[in-house]
């Protein structure tokens, strides 16, 4: 006696809705380092600015003011390493760099836009990714869809746009 025909089930999509791609690793990459180009020369040019500022009132004996320029130097620094990210992902879900690269941050569960709060946790994803010998980026090479620590913790993951 045979047995009747079972249907296997339907294949997982490629991504977070039917038809949407994940992103390869190297476009990732590639918007990665153009992001840290644009913002490392947002960077440089404010510091330039603030240097001279800084260096101005030092030369004339004004030290409180070289000391709150060079604290007011990091603090503009730092704001624009950490609005940077959150600020071009919830705007439209690619910054610079990956827009150059077509590719763009989704929530993981439906493929939606991401607030600033879903923003930041991914931003500080990236600095955990880093400090544990850059695994948790190297892990968008192990995870089916291609998620690194930072989208894990985020709940996010990176389409072709």
């Amino acid at each position: 006696m045979t047995q009747p025909y079972q249907s296997l089930p339907p294949a997982a999509p490629d991504g977070p809705a039917p038809g949407v791609q994940f992103a390869g690793p190297v476009a990732r990459l590639i918007g990665y380092i153009i992001d840290g180009f644009i913002a490392g020369a947002a960077a440089l040019v404010l510091g330039l600015g603030l240097g001279t500022i800084i260096g101005l009132a030092g030369e004339s004996g004004r030290n409180f003011i070289a000391g709150l320029g060079f604290i007011l130097y990091f603090v503009a620094i730092l704001a624009i390493w950490l609005l940077y990210f959150p600020y071009f992902w919830q705007k439209s879900g690619q910054t610079p760099g990956m827009k150059v690269t077509k590719i763009k941050v989704v929530r993981d569960e439906d493929g939606g836009p991401i607030g600033w709060g879903t923003g930041f946790v991914r931003l500080f994803g990236f600095f955990v990714s880093q400090l544990v010998f850059y695994i948790g980026f190297l892990w968008v090479l192990v995870d089916k869809r291609k998620r690194g620590w930072f989208d894990l913790m985020a709940g996010t993951c990176v389409v072709k746009a």
